[in-house]
Parts: C-alpha cells; sequence; structure tokens
C-alpha cells in the first residue's frame, strides 16, 4: 500500500490535464512549476553557476567533497536548472555534495547531439574546477537520466576520466518507446503518454537514429560504465526503459542496481517533502551516492 500522502498527491495529477498532452509553450511554462509542491530545502547555499548557465546546490553545514552534475528532465524540449533547484537541494543535503545543475540547449530549436554536447561540456567543467572524478556522480531525471547515461557514455569514448557512478531518476532509455511498459502501464501512467513521447523524440532526434547508443542508451554497449542506480515507479510507461537498461548493464559486468517503487509515477522522488516514498527514495539515492564516493 502506498501512503495516503502520495495517493492524494497521485489524485491532483488525474483530474489535471497531462502536461505532455498541452502545447509546447504551455509545456514549458507547466514545466518551470514541476517542483512547486516540493518542500524547500533547509540548510542549502544556491549560488550561480555562471559559467554552465546553470545553479549550484550545496549543503552549509558540511564541507562537500563530492559533486554531483544533476541533468534536468523534459522530454530534451522543456526544463530548466531552475526547474530543478529543490530537488538540487534535497539531493545535496541526502548525498553530502555539491549538486552543479547545467543548462542545456533544448529541441526543437536544437536537436540531438546539442544536449549530449552540452551536458560533457558541463562534466568536463565540473573536473577541470576542482571535482574529483572519483568523487563525482552524473545524476538526472526522466530525459536527463537518459541523457546521464549517454554523457557517461560519451565520456567513456573520449577517453575521459570516468566518474564514480550513475543515478537515473525514471530515465527515458529507449527513444523508440518500445517497452512493454508502454502498454501495459499505459492506463496507469499519470503524466506520460506514448504518443507525447514520440512527439518529443521526433523534436529532438530530428533526422538522427533513435537506434544509435547516445539517442538510446538501452541499446548501447556497456561496458567499462561505473556503478548504475535506476529509481523508476511501478505505474509508469518507461518501466521497462529501466529494466532493460539495468539488465544489459549488469550483463556487461556493471554494477547496475534497479529500485521499483510500487505504486508511484514518473520521476516521483522530485516531491520530497509531499509524501513519504519520495523522502525515502531520495535518502536511499544519497546513502547511495554517499557508499561510492568515499
Amino acid at each position: 500500500m502506498i501512503s495516503i500522502q502520495a495517493q492524494q498527491f497521485w489524485n491532483l495529477l488525474k483530474s489535471a490535464p497531462k502536461q505532455i498532452d498541452l502545447p509546447l509553450p504551455q509545456r514549458r511554462e507547466a514545466g518551470e512549476h514541476a517542483e512547486d509542491p516540493t518542500a524547500e530545502p533547509a540548510g542549502v547555499n544556491f549560488t550561480p553557476a555562471a559559467d554552465v548557465g546553470g545553479l549550484w546546490a550545496e549543503p552549509s553545514k558540511e564541507q562537500a567533497e563530492t559533486a554531483v552534475l544533476y541533468l534536468f528532465g523534459g522530454g530534451y524540449v522543456l526544463g530548466s536548472p531552475h526547474s530543478r533547484r529543490k530537488t538540487a537541494g534535497h539531493l545535496a543535503l541526502a548525498a553530502g555534495a555539491r549538486v552543479l545543475v547545467p543548462n542545456y540547449r533544448l529541441a526543437p530549436e536544437h536537436p540531438f547531439p546539442a544536449a549530449v554536447h552540452d551536458a560533457v561540456r558541463a562534466y568536463e567543467w565540473l573536473i577541470a574546477h576542482g571535482a574529483e572524478p572519483s568523487k563525482t556522480v552524473v545524476a538526472g531525471d526522466s530525459s536527463g537520466g537518459g541523457l546521464a547515461v549517454s554523457t557517461v557514455i560519451a565520456v567513456r569514448d573520449r577517453g575521459l576520466p570516468l566518474c564514480a557512478g550513475v543515478v537515473a531518476l525514471s530515465p527515458w532509455t529507449d527513444l523508440t518507446c518500445s517497452g512493454d511498459s508502454m502498454t501495459t502501464r499505459a492506463a496507469t501512467d499519470l503524466e506520460c503518454t506514448r504518443a507525447g513521447l514520440l512527439e518529443m523524440a521526433s523534436w529532438y532526434l530530428g533526422d538522427a537514429d533513435p537506434r544509435q547508443p547516445l539517442t538510446s542508451p538501452v541499446v548501447a554497449p556497456l561496458s567499462r560504465l561505473p556503478s548504475l542506480l535506476c529509481v523508476v515507479g511501478g505505474d509508469e510507461l518507461l518501466l521497462d526503459d529501466t529494466i532493460r537498461l539495468v539488465r544489459a548493464a549488469g550483463m556487461a559486468d556493471v554494477d547496475a542496481t534497479a529500485f521499483i517503487a510500487g505504486g508511484m509515477q514518473h520521476i516521483f522522488p522530485i516531491w520530497a517533502g509531499v509524501f513519504p516514498e519520495a523522502d525515502a527514495a531520495i535518502a536511499l539515492i544519497g546513502n547511495w551516492v554517499r557508499a561510492r564516493t568515499l
């Protein structure tokens, strides 16, 4: 059984139009308010990160040696560093880490590979400005979760120093949207539709092939990647994107973990402070990051 608080929150989502079905300008506006219900993280310092067009979230009561590069989600067509400010703050507290949320270019104005190039640049900037790769984690949610995996694949393939781990919340890792859960979870997902996802994929891809490693990392060679944690809701369309990615990573000898939260929806951890399952997921991620960056 999920908590009463989660049930109440899902009921609110049920009564509202699905953001993914709105016209793009309204979708972008709504995306900036995704965190509105989320609790304000206490004990976090927020400062600009102008060189990457983003922001820092840093715990005020400890000197953090760990760094997290957090890539916001939004189907590659919406979102901003500010749209994940609170999430970054909660992760900073849970992981005892400095969290950098960079900006990256969005489609359809800037299709693939612009987002990957910008995310790799942000990773290089972070390392060049003192972050130790062995104490750095790349993270993200939804499309940002898929982008986090693609970014680390690109880092590996370019021979750059690899980070300590990847954390992906409800990652979108297959832009063909061919996982079984696209059908089996169609009636339970309150936020996403396959048609809406395919529309955003077409805007992002342009003429690019969706069946290549940096667009759909579920098909990528995953050997030599760092440890991977995926956190996903049991009721969402992208459930199989996590299951298939983690299975493929494990078969490539990567330390890979999937945490499937029954009754939860897409990117549920971003609503920390709203219901206990989100708080528990943030704590789980924080403990995972701490364990891999000792």
